[in-house]
């Protein structure tokens, strides 16, 4: 499967076409399982994004979360599969490693971040070294406390 279909450019977005959207980990699980609730959302804004020319990022923690939530009976995606989209993710995508600059900004955060989980707290630390301000995300309430720091897109 495609990790784009043909979609409209997006028209009401607030930033550039040249700003970095980092993925959370949700928008492409739902895009890759067609029996996703969320499945035509996450596909046609991942489209959009394309068709505007917006820079996507994730990072190979996304790589890890994503496998780890589809790489189960219960999602009837096989390993293959699943090893296919990864492999067009990051055709299509910039990949950003985790480095110990990315830790040393995971410490920094983690004290802001009461009850957030440190996976997401560890995406923020990551847009923060790469200097991205953008997430598309299906969890707005996981980086509220950082909206001082990123601009949150909601998937709806």
């Amino acid at each position: 499967m495609p990790p784009f279909p043909s979609a409209e450019p997006i028209s009401t977005t607030p930033m550039s076409a040249a700003d970095p959207v980092f993925i959370d980990t949700n928008v492409l699980v739902y895009a890759a399982w067609a029996v996703a609730p969320l499945h035509q959302q996450a596909r046609a804004s991942l489209a959009a994004h394309h068709a505007a020319g917006t820079p996507l990022v994730i990072s190979r923690q996304v790589i890890r979360e994503f496998l780890a939530m589809l790489n189960r009976p219960t999602s009837g995606i096989s390993l293959k599969t699943l090893i296919a989209e990864v492999h067009a993710f990051e055709a299509a995508m910039h990949v950003y490693d985790e480095t110990a600059a990315t830790t040393r900004m995971l410490l920094t955060l983690l004290p802001q971040a009461a009850g957030v989980r440190v996976h997401d707290v560890n995406i923020v630390a990551t847009m923060q070294v790469y200097d991205v301000r953008y997430i598309l995300t299906n969890n707005p309430d996981d980086f509220h406390p950082f909206a001082h720091l990123i601009t949150i897109i909601p998937l709806v």
